[in-house]
C-alpha cells in the first residue's frame, strides 16, 4: 500500500505539496506541511497543500490501518530529497561551490562552513523558472519532484538487528487503565478515570495524536458499553436509528489522561509509528477487564460485548443462581 506526493518550489519561493490520497478528516495536510517545514527550515504556514484528481494521481492508498503519518512523512521526505538535489545544484552553480556543500536551513540554501554565503529559496526558484541561462549545463527549467513511498514492512531488517522489534517497524504499543464503578442493581457502568499511555515512536503533532487517541478510546467505549446491531428472528434490523443504536456522548466519556513513550522506529522517517487505532483496539478489552474486576466478588465472567445494563444485571443474577453461589 504505497503513498505518493508531489513537491514543488515556485519562482517566488513558495512550497506546494500535491497529495493523491483521499481526505478523511485526519489532518494529512498538517502532517505534510510540518514535514516540508522540517526538511527545509520554513514555517508550516508557508506550505500550500493541494489534492490531485485520480486521473493524474500517483499510487496512494489513503488513510486506514494506522499508516497515514508514517507513509506521508516517507513520501514527503523522499520528494524533498529529490528537490533538494536540484536546488543544491542550482545554488552551488550560482555560489560557485560544490552541490554537496549546500545546506538547507532557515529558509535559505547556505554554504557549509560559510553561513553568510547563501541564497534565499525564492532566488533559487526564480533561477529555475525564469533564468535558464543561469542554470547548470543540461538542467531543465522548473523545480518539481514526485516520490512514492513503499510500505516499510517491505524493508527487511538488517543483519545486525536480531530483536523482535526490528520486524515491527510501524507497530505502536499502548496500555490503558480504566477505573469503573458498576451498580449491581441497575447494571449501570460509570467511568471514573481513564488513563492511556501509547508509544507511537517519534511524535509528529501532539495535538493531532491526542485527537486520534481520544477519538479511538471513545469509539472503544461505544463498542464496549453501548453499540450493537440487533436483528429480529426474521433478520430484520431493530437498530434502525440512533434512538435504538446509542453512541457515547460527552456525558458518558470521562476526561482522558494521556501519556506518551517515544521509541523511534528504525525503519521509518523520523522514527514514526502509526497511532490511529491504539485507542479503539485497546479500550474494549481494558473496559471489559475493569468491569469484570468490579464484579469479581459476584463471580461474573465477561465474554460478550457490549456490556449493556441489561446484560450486566442478567450476568449477576445468573451468577447468584449458579450452584455453590453464596
Amino acid at each position: 500500500m504505497p503513498e505518493s506526493v508531489g513537491l514543488s518550489l515556485g519562482p517566488t519561493g513558495e512550497f506546494v505539496v500535491t497529495m493523491f490520497s483521499p481526505l478523511w478528516g485526519n489532518s494529512p495536510e498538517t502532517i505534510v506541511a510540518q514535514t516540508v517545514a522540517e526538511e527545509f527550515g520554513v514555517d508550516p504556514a508557508e506550505v500550500t497543500v493541494a489534492y490531485e484528481g485520480s486521473i493524474h494521481g500517483l499510487p496512494s492508498a489513503g488513510p486506514g490501518g494506522s499508516r497515514m503519518t508514517v507513509m506521508l512523512t516517507g513520501a514527503v521526505v523522499g520528494a524533498a530529497r529529490k528537490l533538494k538535489d536540484k536546488m543544491a545544484r542550482i545554488a552551488g552553480h550560482v555560489l560557485e561551490v560544490d552541490a554537496s556543500d549546500i545546506l538547507f536551513e532557515n529558509g535559505r540554501a547556505t554554504v557549509r562552513g560559510v553561513p553568510e554565503k547563501s541564497m534565499a529559496y525564492g532566488d533559487i526558484g526564480l533561477k529555475a523558472y525564469w533564468f535558464r541561462l543561469d542554470l547548470p549545463a543540461g538542467m531543465e527549467s522548473g523545480l518539481e519532484a514526485r516520490h512514492t513511498c513503499d510500505h516499510p514492512y517491505l524493508t527487511p531488517p538488517s543483519a545486525d538487528r536480531t530483536d523482535l522489534g526490528a520486524f515491527y517497524p510501524m507497530m505502536a504499543h499502548g496500555a490503558h487503565i480504566p477505573v469503573v464503578e458498576v451498580n449491581p442493581d441497575t447494571g449501570q457502568v460509570s467511568l471514573l478515570r481513564y488513563i492511556a499511555v501509547h508509544d507511537v515512536g517519534t511524535i509528529v503533532n501532539p495535538k493531532s495524536l491526542r485527537g486520534q487517541i481520544a477519538g479511538g478510546i471513545t469509539q472503544g467505549i461505544g463498542m464496549a458499553l453501548f453499540e450493537e446491531v440487533v436483528y429480529d428472528e426474521q433478520g430484520q434490523p431493530l437498530t434502525s436509528s440512533f434512538m435504538d443504536y446509542p453512541l457515547p456522548t460527552a456525558m458518558e466519556v470521562p476526561r482522558f489522561e494521556i501519556g506518551h513513550v517515544e521509541t523511534p522506529s528504525p525503519f521509518t522517517e523520523y522514527g514514526v509509528k502509526g497511532g490511529g487505532e491504539g485507542g479503539r483496539m485497546i479500550a474494549p478489552a481494558a473496559l471489559a477487564s475493569a468491569v469484570e474486576d468490579a464484579l469479581a466478588p459476584m463471580g461474573v465472567r465477561i465474554d460478550e460485548l457490549p456490556m449493556t445494563p441489561e446484560r450486566i444485571v442478567t450476568w449477576i443474577e445468573a451468577s447468584r443462581q449458579a450452584p455453590g453461589a453464596t
